[in-house]
């Protein structure tokens, strides 16, 4: 097995399978993949699209191609000489009756054999002995009185089964066989009371739910992979395929949920070395704060490199126009907060929102601590909830580790005490910075660890993400939006010090809010505020006769009108908008508005607000309204500035230490949104054409034709041509800035790739939305050169090089990327 050179993702589903992926898989080894990177395959609830609801971990899901097409997905794997790196979901399962380990414990509660597979509180005050299913569309009595929950038999066996709008759920045995099976409702509620379950109105959540569950979605219920017999029941048919040479990497889903994430990842280490032993890689899906690095005792290649992505963005970003753009935001939109201070707001609103019943439940059990001490008796429960939340609400880490330190918590701490000084603060942070010893202690830690982890994404990246934006492209999946872009030196200095050589490095995935071209073109923003500022006014202005509602809250709020100019311009499609490309912004938007949850949410819906949203959305997107006109030579401009940097950032990626992904097709522009815009199918078959197409095209052609996307494949291709050209200079060479002199130094970002005699030297530009010419040209570069490697003196000068210098003047001009290969047995 070969480690990982370069990853395809791809998504399985019922509408593309195993076999789907067959044949896309020729394309993908010419294209250059090494490995490709596949969604789960464990079969998930039916008609799932993503497969992160899993029902059974012990099989193939049947939708995606089931054992017998995971069978020939391997073979065809294997006859193109590819890997698989397979993403998998310890830390939840489907809470569903779909689910055959989920239904045995709705039918037989704590004695059923897989009870100690799912994180349950089975001794909640509010559901003692019982499991909350919050899956009522109305109140329970009213339920009841409306017929809503019925008493029925299941057709196969016989068996009496309570029937609800949407799921049928087993009866305990004894509890219904001689009743009527059209029972009033006093009668039915008698044989409900006697089920291990509890049924409530999908409201009640947020306030009694007794399972831990993904973030607070209701329908996705958490794992006790920490207990070894659950760890094995739910591995052993991903280790089997790993036993069997069929898979050679994992990429874990949602580390962070765990109890004990390293202890899983030793524990899964182990498992693979002792069926398939040798290199295998394990990627690990985690956000870290700015400045924080993943915890150097876990047993892995590295994250999923959603740090990557943001750093790579933030080199596009123009730091000066930090004030500019932020004030810009707040002169329309009236909102002069700051992203601190809104997740902040956020992070207390999730604790006594979505995510109130984990929160106290773990009030009730810092409580508990402190009464059993004599010198913390008096501590009250108020003052201690309060304490907890004040902890809660200034952390910036997703969260801290048994036995290690909480990146940012002495900080957050400190920020507590300002706000809620007093002897219940010293208690909780001597408990939360694991100072206080015993069993009981470290329970209550580990629950205050994953219940931080849930809070920062709700709290974060569901809310405050859509509620703050000047701009937004900073508000991505592990965003530090705080940080108005990176300078060079910080830039190169954050790569040598958090990034591994066997770390995945992303620019797109399937959680990712905007694509990486959108990104880049709403990083122009920052080099055009003048223009952007005044356009602003001039479009709202055009558009004031779409709008309703009063000055008091205008339709669309001013939030969202800002945000839908920025996803307009991001966004923009080359021929101008059409019916298609309205319904993605319209979705787009009715999702922000319910994430932001200001003026809409998902659990409240404002249908008045969100009609009135959609109608303006769809106004100005008329192609024969004045909207598109007006924008359009703008965005026609900051899509070409896009593109450039678009270039530059796969250079980037391709290059820099990890391993590059490209997902979905992106090496072609991305130009996505949000799920479920980034997941729209790919033409696997057209890309396969394109790229035998492009194979020996000039590219100076494919520059002036650069909306069509096939540059940016071009440049993928021969990028992926050189990691499988010499695999060893990208996984183990070293990686150190050069230094570029003349008078366009500032825009210039360069770095080498160096092992043993060979080299690799690359340049992107940076901030040179004023200086395109022609089609992705630039100018401004004359004289403006690069100190090559010594070892390039014995090669002789190229594309404007004089022995160790080269002027990137000449190569600038006709595209954004300088790739020069130095030494090694073909010299230069």
């Amino acid at each position: 097995m070969t480690a990982p050179r370069a990853t395809a993702r791809l998504q399985f589903h019922a509408g593309f399978t195993l076999d789907d992926g067959c044949a896309a898989l020729p394309y993908l080894a010419r294209l250059g993949i090494s490995h490709v990177y596949a969604s789960p395959l464990l079969a998930a609830r039916p008609g799932s699209a993503h497969g992160y609801d899993v029902i059974d971990p012990t099989r193939i899901d049947p939708e995606r191609g089931g054992e017998v097409g995971f069978e020939r997905f391997a073979a065809a794997l294997r006859l193109q000489d590819l890997s698989l790196i397979l993403d998998i979901v310890p830390n939840h399962m489907a809470a569903s009756p779909d689910n055959p380990w989920w239904r045995d414990v709705l039918e037989h509660g704590r004695a059923s054999p897989h009870a100690a597979v799912f994180d349950i509180d089975w001794d909640a005050p509010a559901n003692p002995g019982r499991v909350l299913l919050p899956i009522l569309g109305r109140r329970y009595g009213e339920a009841l009185r409306a017929g809503d929950i019925r008493l029925a038999r299941d057709p196969e066996t016989g068996r009496p089964v309570i029937a609800i709008p949407g799921h049928t759920l087993p009866v305990a045995a004894g509890t219904a066989e001689a009743v009527n099976e059209n029972p009033g409702p006093e009668a039915l509620h008698g044989i409900l009371e006697r089920q291990y379950y509890r049924l409530a109105h999908w409201r009640v959540a947020a306030a009694e739910i007794n399972y831990r569950r993904f973030f607070d979605i209701d329908e996705l219920v958490a794992v006790r992979v920490e207990d070894p017999a659950v760890f094995d029941a739910t591995h052993g048919r991903i280790l089997a395929a790993v036993a069997a040479g069929q898979v050679q990497g994992l990429r874990i889903d949602h580390i962070d949920g765990l109890a004990d994430p390293a202890g899983y990842l030793a524990r899964l280490r182990q498992a693979v070395e002792a069926v398939r032993p040798g290199p295998f890689t394990i990627w690990v899906e985690k956000i870290l704060a700015d400045g924080e690095d993943p915890p150097a005792d876990w047993p892995v290649e590295g994250t999923t490199g959603y740090e990557v992505a943001n750093a790579i963005h933030g080199l596009q970003v123009d730091p000066a126009a930090a004030g500019p753009i932020r004030a810009a935001y707040a002169r329309f939109t009236g909102d002069h907060g700051s992203m601190a201070g809104t997740i902040r707001h956020c992070r207390r609103a999730v604790i006594e929102g979505s995510l109130a019943a984990p929160f106290e439940t773990l009030a009730d059990a810092v409580d508990r601590l402190a009464y059993a001490g004599w010198d913390s008796r008096d501590l009250t429960r108020a003052a201690l909830r309060q304490a907890l939340a004040a902890v809660i609400e200034h952390l910036s880490a997703y969260r801290g580790y048994p036995g290690g330190a909480t990146f940012g918590l002495d900080a957050a701490i400190a920020q507590a005490r300002d706000a809620s000084p007093g002897p219940a603060l010293d208690f909780v942070a001597k408990l939360v910075s694991g100072r206080i010893p015993g069993d009981e202690a470290a329970l209550i830690l580990q629950r205050f660890q994953q219940l931080s982890g849930a809070v920062a994404a709700k709290a974060v990246e569901d809310t405050a993400f859509y509620r703050h934006l000047p701009l937004a492209s900073l508000n991505e999946v592990g965003g530090w939006p705080e940080r108005f872009g990176i300078e060079p030196d910080a830039f190169h200095a954050f790569f040598a010090r958090h990034r591994r050589d066997g770390a995945l490095s992303s620019l797109a995935t399937h959680d990712h809010k905007r694509g990486a071209d959108v990104r880049a073109r709403l990083a122009a923003l920052t080099e055009l505020a003048p223009e952007w500022q005044s356009g602003l006014a001039a479009w709202s202005a055009l558009l004031a006769p779409h709008r309703s509602g009063g000055n008091d809250r205008p339709v669309p709020s001013r939030r969202h009108e800002h945000l839908f100019y920025q996803t307009v311009i991001g966004t923009w499609p080359a021929g101008g908008p059409d019916a298609g490309y309205a319904d993605r912004i319209v979705a787009y938007l009715l999702k922000a508005a319910r994430e932001g949850k200001d003026e809409t949410s998902w659990t409240d819906p404002d249908q008045a607000y969100e009609a009135a949203l959609e109608r303006f959305v769809r106004a100005a997107l008329d192609p024969a309204g004045p909207f598109p006109a007006a924008i359009a030579p703008f965005a026609a401009r900051v899509a070409r500035i896009g593109a450039v940097y678009g270039l530059a950032q796969l250079a980037l990626q391709m290059t820099l230490p990890g391993v590059p992904d490209l997902y979905q097709g992106t090496e072609e522009w991305d130009l996505s949104l949000v799920d479920p815009d980034n997941r729209r199918p790919v033409e696997w078959d057209r890309l396969a054409r394109q790229l035998d197409a492009i194979a020996e095209a000039d590219p100076a052609e494919l520059a002036a034709a650069w909306p069509d996307g096939r540059i940016k494949h071009w440049l993928a291709a021969r990028l992926l041509r050189l990691r499988r050209d010499d695999p060893a200079l990208f996984a183990r060479g070293d990686y150190a800035p050069v230094a570029a002199q003349g008078p366009a130094t500032a825009h210039v970002v360069a770095w080498r790739r160096s092992l043993d005699d060979r080299h690799l030297v690359v340049a992107v530009p940076r901030l040179v939305a004023r200086q395109l010419n022609g089609a992705l040209g630039l100018t401004g570069f004359d004289g403006t050169a690069l100190a090559l490697p010594d070892s390039a003196e014995s090669g002789g000068g190229d594309r404007g090089g004089v022995g160790s210098r080269v002027d990137l003047g000449p190569v600038f001009a006709r595209l954004p990327v300088f790739l020069q290969r130095l030494g090694g047995r073909d010299g230069q």
